[in-house]
């Protein structure tokens, strides 16, 4: 294996010297290697581009931003075919390059990541890039259009169910909220999303929270709350190396500092915030802190107060040039145009859906009446067929008593010779009540006493008796007793 992983430095043509600027040898080689195993079981034949994506991350996560964009770029040399690892080049592009304040990159990689997550309808996906363009518009200060992205993938990312993403969600609008002057809502979000990661013993995450209600809490002029929840996020950005998130607390730590009149502990805590920004390219970060350098000094020392805000200016016009301010409107636009033509997909889906259940409902609806149809048809055949040939054994019953009066004697004979022939009663379903009655009914008995034995009202011993003269297709009670008779017969054969 470590043939191989030396194999692929050298097919990658990596400058090692370039990577030992920022970390050790030893160390580089070990990430190296992880991601490219890594990459060959999840990206195949995109391996050598997944393997920078992943080394990229992984720089990305420790602060090292140039080292990043380097790897993205070696990514990018290949002709990625998988869709979604383009995407998360991109993605991961855009948030490199909006650190280094060069907003304009930034944007163009956004843009390009939303619509391949668009088009791939991957949810999870666009929840990420839209959270991205969200930050992206903060640094361009422009809360009131970061607010419509995040709010979108907010409801995306509450119907994903994915707590770590939901309460990044959260935090991010939080951050969007306060700026528009929104500070309880602010803090509404902030908390939930410190729960969270509490529920899931996110320890650094827990610490971006504390960081981001600190935010909220300053606007709101608590600082003493604001100050306990830095100084403990500030302990675990150390340990953990968190070198953007260490950034930010200190800028914010300063700030308090020096709002509270203690000059000495907020210019250490700007100095340090800008040395962790120079190790870690963060110019976003930096312009805070050399802003808040300025303040502090152009009344002690105006000649170092100058130098500061000298380099606040060139990091702030790096950030907003007017190359960036029409790419900003341009990707609104386009955004918008993208929202729009989902959301027709969307119902254009939705009608077709509702046609096709349409079509089914009524072809559902068709079947049962022809069906219903048919089985009358089949029901009222039977009926038919019952009482013909119920009524030809009657008939059979009236010749035979004929017969037996004083006729001559060819005639007896003929109708002797035609009752002989059989005709089989027809199988009639008759429930255990109608069989009942009609037993009771070949016995003489009349329908009030019926009613009185079997303790129902006369009336429901008519009802059961006209069901049977119409399932038998007789038409009165001595036709049903002579009917009952002849299936008696039946019975002792």
């Amino acid at each position: 294996m470590r043939i191989l992983f030396l194999l692929m430095l050298l097919i990658a043509d990596v400058p090692l010297d370039f990577f030992s600027s920022y970390c050790s040898k030893e160390t580089v080689d070990s990430v190296y290697n992880d991601c490219y195993i890594k990459a060959v079981d999840e990206f195949g034949e995109d391996a050598p581009a997944g393997t920078y994506y992943l080394m990229a991350d992984w720089a990305y996560a420790t602060s090292l931003l140039d080292l990043s964009q380097y790897c993205l770029d070696k990514a990018f040399d290949y002709d990625i075919s998988d869709q979604v690892l383009r995407a998360d080049c991109l993605s991961l592009s855009s948030a490199v390059a909006r650190l280094k304040g060069d907003l304009t990159a930034a944007i163009k990689y956004a843009e390009e990541c939303l619509e391949i997550d668009r088009q791939s309808g991957i949810a999870e996906n666009i929840s990420s890039s839209l959270n991205n363009i969200a930050g992206l518009y903060m640094t361009y200060d422009d809360a009131e259009s970061a607010r419509k992205y995040i709010d979108e993938a907010l409801a995306l990312e509450k119907n994903l169910g994915r707590s770590g993403y939901l309460a990044i969600r959260y935090g991010v609008a939080s951050e969007i909220y306060l700026h528009l002057g929104l500070n309880e809502e602010a803090l509404e979000f902030v908390d939930k999303a410190f729960a969270l990661d509490s529920l899931d013993n996110r320890s650094e995450k827990i610490a971006v929270r504390r960081s981001q209600k600190a935010e909220v809490l300053m606007k709101m002029e608590r600082w003493n709350e604001a100050e306990n929840q830095l100084e403990m996020a500030v302990s675990v950005f150390r340990k953990g190396n968190s070198l953007n998130s260490l950034a930010i607390s200190l800028a914010q730590l300063g700030e308090i500092r020096m709002k509270n009149g203690r000059q000495d502990a907020a210019d250490e805590a700007f100095n340090e915030c800008v040395n962790v920004c120079l190790s870690s390219g963060n110019i976003f970060i930096e312009s805070r802190a050399r802003e808040g350098l300025w303040q502090l000094n152009r009344a002690s020392d105006p000649e170092l107060a100058l130098t500061h805000l000298e380099r606040c200016v060139d990091l702030k016009s790096r950030l907003a040039t007017k190359e960036t301010d029409e790419q900003m409107r341009l990707f609104n636009v386009k955004y918008e145009t993208l929202k729009r033509e989902q959301t027709i997909q969307l119902q254009r889906q939705r009608l077709r859906w509702a046609l096709i259940c349409v079509v089914l409902l009524l072809t559902l609806l068709i079947l049962s009446v022809v069906m219903s149809v048919l089985k009358m048809k089949a029901a009222n055949a039977v009926e038919r067929r019952n009482a013909v040939l119920i009524q030809a054994n009657i008939d059979k019953e009236r010749l035979l008593a004929l017969a037996k009066k004083d006729i001559p004697a060819y005639v007896s004979s003929e109708i002797e010779d035609i009752v002989a022939r059989q005709v089989e009663l027809p199988r009639i379903h008759l429930t255990a009540r109608e069989k009942e009655i009609a037993e009771m009914c070949a016995k003489g008995k009349l329908s009030k006493e019926i009613a009185a034995e079997l303790g129902i009202s006369p009336r429901t011993v008519e009802t059961h008796k006209n069901n049977l003269f119409k399932k038998l297709g007789i038409n009165n009670t001595v036709e049903l007793m002579r009917y009952m008779q002849m299936v008696f017969a039946e019975k002792e054969k």
